[in-house]
This record gives C-alpha cells, structure tokens and sequence, in this order.
C-alpha cells in the first residue's frame, strides 16, 4: 500500500466565460484499488460544500477571489496547500479520476441545506457507503450504486445542476503530472493535477 496525494495545480476556463458563470466548485471521484485488490471510490467537493472559487471580475475584492490578472485561470498563488489538496488515499494503485466543473452562482434551496448543516453534510455523506445496500458482483465493479448515489448527493449539494465540464483521466502511479480537458459550457476547459506517491 502507498499513500497517494492528489493535487490541483491549474484551472483554465473559457475567455468568454460570463462573470456570472465564473464561481467555481469541483466534484471529483477518484477511483483506486484498495487493500483487497478491489475497486473503490473517493469523492471530494472543492474547496468545499461552504464555498467557492471566486473568479468575476467585479468581485476582486472577495476573500475568495483567485482569478489570475492576465487570464481565464486560477492563480495558484492564491490558493493554499489546504485547498489544493484534492484528496489523500491508500492504496495499491490508482485508477481513474472524474473531475465535474460547477457554477454555483444561483443560490438555491441546496444552498440553504449547506449553509443550515456544514461539516455535518459533509460528515453524513462520508457515511452512505455502508448504509446503501450493493450486491457483491456491483460493490466489486468499476463504481457500483453506493459510489453512483454518495457521487450524485455530493454533486447536487456541490450546486450540481450546473455542471460546466465533465472530465476524466485514467491514472498511472508514474503518470504526473495530469490533465483533464476538454469542451464544456462556452469553450475550452483544462484542470492540472499532480499525483505525489510516498
């Protein structure tokens, strides 16, 4: 078993990407072979169910505000170590990482749910795997109806209903760096990532 960290190193969005569409939260699934040898799945919301990554350019201000100066991008330099961990797991080896861009603008009714609960949200959510029942042919499957459920709460609370760009990788313990890109809402995406393996 080796203990891998997973680690956000660059986002890039469409140049016209509305103002109103740039606040930013991701949803990632990690997928990665456990003790056993079997498939497993870990979930993530970035920074976090409790906020988001500010890039609109009339709210420089915000505490939360990481637009670089010069493009559609996050400066990294305004990002700490805290939030740019994606996830930390042991594990045999990795597998696959999703990761769901979300424009969480609009508030909602899922928002008040985040901002009544907190950590306790998150907490609950962490716990569905043993509660939610999964035959042992699809608990040993690529995902299965317990991953499929923890993922799909985690996106609707994550503001979900507004999913920017949807894209995976396939993950080698030696391939790092890694990107994730492709087409979305208004044009190109590109999430950097960097695996660190001890």
């Amino acid at each position: 078993m080796s203990s891998f960290q997973i680690i956000l190193t660059g986002f890039e969005f469409p140049a016209g990407l509305p103002n109103n569409r740039a606040n930013f939260r991701f949803v990632v699934d990690l997928r990665y072979f456990d003790a056993k040898g079997n498939l497993a799945t870990e979930h993530a919301v970035m920074p976090s169910l409790d906020t988001f990554w500010e890039c609109d350019t009339s709210r420089e201000a915000k505490p939360n505000y990481v637009r670089d100066a010069t493009k559609p991008a996050f400066d990294m330099t305004k990002i700490d170590d805290w939030d740019s961990l994606v996830l930390h797991v042991r594990s045999k080896n990795l597998h696959s990482i999703q990761f769901k861009v979300v424009d969480v603008n609009r508030r909602d009714a899922w928002d008040a749910i985040r901002d009544f609960l907190g950590d306790l949200v998150q907490a609950f959510v962490g716990k569905l795997k043993g509660r939610i029942p999964d035959s042992n042919l699809v608990a040993q499957s690529l995902g299965g109806a317990a991953d499929d459920v923890q993922s799909f709460l985690l996106k609707k609370l994550a503001g979900g209903e507004k999913v920017l760009f949807r894209g995976s990788q396939q993950l080698l313990a030696s391939e790092k760096p890694g990107i994730v890109q492709g087409s979305g809402t208004g044009g190109a995406y590109k999430v950097q990532f960097e695996v660190r393996q001890n």
